[in-house]
Parts: structure tokens; C-alpha cells; sequence
């Protein structure tokens, strides 16, 4: 039984591919000339990563905003990826956060606690 040619293509590491030839080829499916146009089809635009006009994110309507904001600009390649997911983890947080802060007080008025203000400053025309 004979032995099939081999794919000639180099890896990084400086081996062979080791996968079976095409035929009449050197190069296996993955490596053979028309392998090329195939991996660069995949390849998709790189974002432009614009600035986004976001809102202070103190109340949860304005996380939302910012969320379908991030999310338009994703969507309309304007941001990456990464920047969108960590940009939504903050806004995740951010919501947990002011549940938080929402409940402590609700917890501490049902407690009979009150919290004092600073006093205003009274004017200079007295």
C-alpha cells in the first residue's frame, strides 16, 4: 500500500502539517491556495471605536439608555467587542449598586434612622 503525500505547509513551531494532500495538490484543504480567500472571507471589519455619548448612570433608566446605546453601537460596528462587554459590566455593576444603596436606605428608615444633611450655608448679607 502506498504511502499519501503529506501537506507540505510549515507551522510556526517550523513542522509539518502532516495532514493528508489533496489531490494533485501539495497542500491539505486547510492550507492549499484557495484556502487563503476562505479565511479572509471570515475576517470582519475592524469597529472605528467612536466616542460614545453616555449619560451618568445614577439612576437605573439611565442604565438602561446606556446599555441600548452600547448596544447600537455594537451593533452598528462603531465599538469593539471588548469594549462593549466591559463597558456593559460596568453598567452591571453599577445597577447592583444602586439596588444596594436603595435597599440599605429603605433598611435604615424602617429602623428609625435619620440621616442629616449638612447645613446650608447661610449668606453673607446678614
Amino acid at each position: 500500500m502506498a504511502a499519501s503525500k503529506l501537506c507540505r505547509h510549515l507551522m510556526p513551531t517550523g513542522r509539518t502539517c502532516h495532514s493528508p494532500a489533496m489531490g494533485g495538490s501539495a497542500y491539505c484543504y486547510y492550507h492549499g491556495p484557495k484556502a487563503a480567500p476562505r479565511r479572509a472571507a471570515r475576517k470582519t471589519p475592524q469597529p472605528v471605536e467612536d466616542e460614545l455619548d453616555l449619560v451618568p448612570a445614577s439612576e437605573p433608566s439611565c442604565i438602561d439608555l446606556n446599555s441600548q446605546r452600547i448596544l447600537f453601537a455594537l451593533a452598528s460596528n462603531r465599538i469593539s467587542v471588548g469594549r462593549a462587554t466591559t463597558m456593559l459590566q460596568c453598567l452591571q455593576t453599577s445597577l447592583a449598586s444602586i439596588r444596594e444603596q436603595r435597599q440599605f436606605n429603605l433598611d435604615m428608615a424602617d429602623a428609625g434612622v435619620i440621616f442629616e444633611t449638612a447645613p446650608e450655608e447661610t449668606s453673607a448679607a446678614n
